[in-house]
């Protein structure tokens, strides 16, 4: 039963053409980092607006601490090979085969494309990229920033 707080109530008559509009190439929904790779994509053609529910920063991805897992530019091929296998068999058989494929094979663009943009992750004591071997993976291919605030890192 519908109690009298379930029931939407206005003060005034509620005339949606009677509200300020906002009006842009393209609208965003989502401040994680999906949506902001969009709104960077987006940039490139027209004006773009960022829709959150709250601040930009308080985002899933913000609270992210896991790393980022990628070959680097120059990892030899073969290590592609071995990041999908090691996908599709912690996947459990809920993987699609050919999208792992798609975003293994693009992470050394995507890892350039970051530290162009000035992503800071984390070094190692002869000040190269730090990277460790974590989970399910074979090989280290996994890349932190600040060492539990990769999230944050990438969002900013």
């Amino acid at each position: 039963m519908e109690s009298v707080f379930d029931q939407r109530r206005y003060l005034i008559p509620f005339r949606s053409s009677l509200l300020p509009q906002v009006f842009t190439d393209t609208l965003v929904i989502g401040a994680g980092v999906a949506g902001l790779r969009s709104a960077i994509a987006a940039a490139e053609c027209g004006e773009v607006i960022v829709l959150a529910k709250g601040e930009l920063s308080d985002s899933n991805t913000a609270w992210a601490q896991g790393g980022v897992a990628s070959e680097l530019p120059e990892s030899p091929k073969g290590d592609f090979e071995a990041h999908i296998r090691d996908t599709l068999v912690c996947g459990a058989g809920m993987c699609d085969a050919p999208v792992v494929r798609r975003v293994v094979e693009g992470g050394p663009a995507r890892m350039s494309e970051l530290l162009e943009w000035g992503i800071v992750l984390d070094k190692d004591a002869q000040g190269k990229l730090a990277v460790g071997r974590e989970g399910g993976h074979s090989a280290a291919r996994v890349f932190h920033a600040m060492g539990d605030a990769t999230g944050r890192e990438l969002a900013r």
